[in-house]
């Protein structure tokens, strides 16, 4: 009889510790469910592609809230954010360039680079990251103003700002859900 009890016993304890340590049906499609209300709040971005540029980033399957997922998405737009001033300041080593871009190319380098500031996790906490998103955005736009001054028609140019703005668009919507439940 000893034997038998303390086999129930024994298992018992076993199924609590596997139920209180192994997640759930419902916590394993957590981070999915995360992704979808971000992803239903982008603006000038479709839903899919948005979803499947957050979860095809290993953090995004991390993530167990939505401050989570904000900053992932604000870590990937400050990426973005230096990796595009970078590709400015890249442009302005190509010997093909007209001179009469060089300004303004040289104007978004440093421009974005100021951008990578606003892009931080602390407006997360202070509640200022919507500001600071869009302070980001400012710069950008401010760089397109310049490039479409100047008469800056470079295809590859076009396209990493569109780039951007997609990043952008994915951080932004990131904030406004945690900023407003």
């Amino acid at each position: 009889m000893g034997s038998r009890n303390t086999s129930v016993l024994f298992f018992a304890a076993f199924a609590l510790f596997a139920f209180l340590h192994f997640p759930s049906q419902t916590e394993a499609t957590l981070p999915t469910e995360l992704v979808s209300k971000v992803c239903a709040q982008t603006v000038n971005l479709s839903y899919e592609f948005c979803v499947n540029f957050l979860m095809a980033n290993p953090k995004s399957l991390l993530v167990n809230n939505m401050k989570a997922v904000a900053e992932n998405a604000l870590d990937m737009a400050r990426r973005e954010t230096a990796d595009t001033s970078s590709f400015f300041a890249a442009f302005l080593k190509r010997k093909d360039i007209n001179p009469a871009c060089m300004a303004a190319l040289e104007s978004c380098s440093s421009l974005f680079k100021q951008a990578v500031t606003f892009l931080n996790l602390n407006g997360l906490s202070g509640g200022t990251a919507s500001l600071d998103v869009h302070s980001a955005l400012d710069k950008a736009t401010e760089c397109k103003s310049e490039l479409s001054a100047a008469n800056v028609s470079i295809k590859s140019v076009a396209e990493k700002l569109e780039e951007w703005r997609n990043f952008y668009s994915i951080a932004s919507a990131a904030v406004r859900v945690v900023e407003n439940p």
